[in-house]
């Protein structure tokens, strides 16, 4: 335990996929007694301040939400480079927005792309904390992430083109991102950065890899400053309110339905909603849609749509459920006990979708292959399959075995 209250400073980058890990782990440390203070997006502020914490606003919640709606974003290589822009272009905001705060801070804790605060923090000497939430962002050549579809070759290559692929991926990103990045840092008088993986994705003071060894087991080229934790869960008791009405009794029904849910953070959703509708149908089942996008969406006796909807309170009564394969949704539907059709589209979400299938208790659909029939033939196999069951249930019984919320506040209160 820490000799003293502590002043820490979250810092999550993304959709609210990336915010709920940063989440739980402050809850963690604010059980402590420590002092916990975000810097977020207005879009998610409601998330810190409905738990009594500070909320320091970065940016706007519009330029966030016309962010999420450009449709480039989920393009496999156009909402890579258009996510590294987006956070170039927020270094000095941080800056501004810090610097303008009169308190200091113990201890920073981000996600991996939260470039600007940990820049601003290493100016300072202040210890930093950086979170990897999946697998993708420390790859090895020995458990090659599957960066984007199509490029599964890569992952079964030998270790020789595995090697001279990164170091390709690395002068492509030191081109057109850390020689900004070195711009900034020359500016405010540090030194450059020379590496991409070891000195910006993995170069805070600790690196914390919230995913089990089941997951994505540790490889010996991971970093030196790498420990590996259990999946972020458990973060109610906001998740604990009730459903609405509609929604409440829609789950009580006797038949269990299939969830369709394609990420907090993609709008662009109008053809998995026409397929979910039409598969459900195919099936002869009944099915919840569930997102942001889908709070007029039009409902029927057998198909609900409804706004967002806590995971962990709605996945344990689902048959199955659909979507995008971001880690937050995998991690739910894994703690549910149910299985998973993945459809991905971009970021990490290619990967997630292969870990899946390996661990038996998902398929994978290529998002320009999905389609009503696609979908629906996917999802029966998976459903009648008693070898995926199985493996469901020994994963929630595993899953829901690792607390290390404790272990991790123990590192952060260490650095």
């Amino acid at each position: 335990m820490a000799s003293r209250p502590l002043s820490i400073l979250f810092a999550p980058f993304g959709s609210e996929g990336d915010v709920r890990p940063l989440l739980w782990a402050a809850a963690g440390m604010a059980s402590r007694g420590h002092h916990i203070t975000f810097v977020i997006t207005p879009y998610y502020r409601h998330l810190v301040t409905a738990r009594g914490w500070r909320a320091l606003d970065i940016g706007t919640a519009e330029d966030f939400a016309n962010g999420m709606r450009n449709p480039r974003l989920w393009e496999p290589r156009a909402g890579s480079e258009l996510v590294l822009r987006v956070m170039l272009e927020s270094l000095p905001r941080y800056a501004e927005v810090l610097n303008g705060v009169d308190e200091t801070y113990d201890l920073v804790v981000g996600t991996t792309l939260a470039t600007g605060v940990f820049t601003w923090a290493e100016k300072r000497g202040i210890p930093r904390l950086m979170l990897h939430l999946q697998p993708m962002c420390v790859r090895s050549v020995d458990d090659c992430p599957v960066f984007v579809e199509g490029l599964e070759w890569l992952c079964r290559s030998p270790r020789l083109v595995k090697r001279a692929m990164f170091k390709l991926f690395d002068a492509v990103l030191g081109r057109q991102f850390l020689r900004p990045v070195n711009t900034y840092r020359a500016q405010i008088g540090l030194p450059p950065l020379r590496r991409v993986q070891e000195q910006l994705w993995n170069g805070a003071d600790g690196v914390a890899a919230l995913f089990p060894d089941w997951y994505a087991p540790p490889q010996r080229d991971w970093p030196r400053n790498l420990r590996q934790f259990g999946f972020p869960l458990g973060l109610a008791p906001r998740d604990s309110s009730p459903l609405s009405p509609d929604l409440e009794k829609f789950l009580s029904h006797s038949e269990a339905p299939i969830i369709w849910t394609h990420g907090s953070a993609n709008l662009d959703t109008e053809k998995f909603a026409a397929g979910a509708r039409s598969a459900t149908a195919t099936l002869g089942a009944r099915g919840l849609l569930v997102g942001p996008a889908f709070i007029n969406a039009a409902s029927s006796g057998n198909f609900l749509a409804c706004g967002p909807a806590p995971f962990a309170r709605i996945f344990p009564r689902a048959r199955a459920v659909v979507h995008h394969g971001g880690i937050g949704t995998s991690v739910q539907a894994l703690a549910a006990g149910i299985p998973q059709l993945v459809i991905p589209r971009a970021h990490d979400q290619p990967d997630n979708a292969a870990r899946l299938v390996r661990l038996g208790v998902g398929a994978h659909l290529r998002y320009g292959d999905f389609s009503a029939d696609a979908a629906a033939q996917k999802l029966r196999t998976l459903l009648a399959n008693p070898a995926t069951a199985t493996a469901c249930a020994q994963l929630k019984a595993k899953i829901l075995a690792d607390d290390s919320q404790p272990t991790l506040c123990d590192w952060a209160e260490e650095l």
